[in-house]
């Protein structure tokens, strides 16, 4: 679907029947079309990608470069293979180019060193390896690709009739990036801002300490930036960027809030903390106990990211007691 003049929306499955789609963008230009993000490497995901490019009437042969916003495989997965039937140049944020290896060629060490992680921040030994078992779900859908052209902030992506300005906006992974089109006032935000969800935002081995505050950095920056339209990784393209990031911002205020609540009740390690917080799945509230291996570890990984911002503002301390890292508020 041309969104605008010049701009094709390229709608690419999810795997194994999971109801979700990532956004793909084709941007036409005189030296080529860029394409933004790609999808999961299947080959449902692959035919839905060639089926969306005869409705707009372009070849594989049409795109010149692939700009991932972030590493992860619904973003990145496909992009060995549409580099072979494209001929195009793989473009990515060296901050996420430099994780391509440790995130999914050391399986093996990335899972131990997160479940040392989880570990220390309380999870019992057997919950913390049921979520190591289910923490490299993905990396089945990824065919790994060094990037041709690594960018970084202030970096520009061109193709002739487009300008796209690279703003490093960490958070969600350390070398997301998002692109802006200063002229047009577009903004090609990956998973950073959506119009309807919320990016994880969690802890983990290759993180970095405080991805909660790269990412309200990062939410604060775009903030900057004068935007007509905004076109996410997921989810439908939508203006009015300022009032979403407001939105965001206080959902985000409202977690540290309970987070601060939970604390309220005596010392807690990350794990005392999840178990005590509501969580919300398909709309839905449930009880920690009662999300599966996968959301467990995803939820016990943003509330680590979120006890450390709020003992980087000072509004919790941190102690280490027995091997665990514990929290209070002050």
């Amino acid at each position: 679907m041309e969104i605008v003049t010049g701009v094709h929306q390229l709608r690419i499955p999810f795997p194994e029947g999971i109801d979700r789609l990532t956004n793909a963008y084709v941007i036409e230009g005189s030296r080529g079309c860029i394409l933004v993000d790609c999808g999961w490497d299947t080959s449902e995901a692959i035919w839905a990608f060639r089926e969306e490019l005869r409705i707009e009437r372009m070849s594989f042969e049409d795109i010149n470069w692939i700009v991932l916003t972030h590493a992860h495989p619904d973003h990145f997965g496909m992009a060995a293979k549409l580099r072979e039937l494209c001929g195009a140049r793989v473009v990515m944020h060296r901050a996420d180019a430099d994780l391509m290896h440790s995130r999914y060629a050391d399986l093996r060490d990335v899972a131990t060193a997160l479940e040392a992680m989880l570990l220390s921040h309380g999870v019992p030994s057997s919950e913390a390896a049921e979520m190591r078992e289910a923490s490299g779900w993905g990396a089945q859908y990824v065919t790994t690709v060094e990037p041709d052209v690594v960018v970084d902030e202030g970096d520009v992506v061109s193709n002739g009739t487009f300008q796209l300005d690279v703003l490093h906006t960490p958070g969600h992974t350390p070398g997301h990036m998002c692109l802006y089109d200063s002229r047009k006032r577009r903004l090609f935000t990956g998973d950073t801002v959506l119009f309807d969800a919320i990016p994880h935002i969690g802890v983990a081995p290759e993180s970095g300490y405080d991805p909660a505050g790269d990412y309200i950095s990062s939410l604060e920056r775009i903030n900057e930036k004068s935007v007509s339209f905004v076109f996410p990784g997921h989810g439908p393209v939508f203006n009015g960027l300022g009032i979403r990031l407001t939105e965001i911002l206080r959902v985000l205020d409202v977690r540290q809030r309970q987070i601060l609540k939970v604390l309220d009740d005596g010392l807690k390690d990350a794990y005392q903390v999840s178990c005590g917080l509501p969580w919300t799945i398909d709309g839905s509230e449930v009880a920690y106990a009662d999300l599966g291996p996968r959301e467990r570890r995803i939820g016990v990984c943003e509330i680590i990211a979120w006890l450390r911002r709020l003992n980087s503002t000072g509004e919790i301390g941190a102690l280490e007691q027995d091997g665990k890292t514990i929290y209070l508020a002050k």
